[in-house]
């Protein structure tokens, strides 16, 4: 609506009712139209935390994969639902 009282006023009316409308009625709502945001990845605002995962593979190894193992197998199959 405002976009044909611009062309009206600036270019007479005959310009106004051309097919230049809905071009710029449909570049008006491409560019409100909020975009989605990518799935997965961080959340924006999230505190990273930066966990020692060597350390923590390192420490399951030992736990369970060793020759004497300090928990059985079922504590595992428990634990990692398996």
């Amino acid at each position: 609506m405002a976009w044909s009282y611009v062309k009206m006023s600036m270019f007479g009316t005959t310009a106004a009712y051309s097919n230049d409308d809905k071009i710029m009625a449909a570049v008006v709502v491409l560019t409100q139209t909020p975009r989605k945001r990518p799935w997965g990845g961080s959340v924006p605002g999230h505190k990273t935390y930066k966990r020692d995962r060597i350390v923590a593979d390192w420490q399951l190894n030992q736990d369970y994969f060793v020759e004497r193992p300090l928990y059985n197998k079922e504590h595992f199959t428990r634990r990692y639902n398996l």
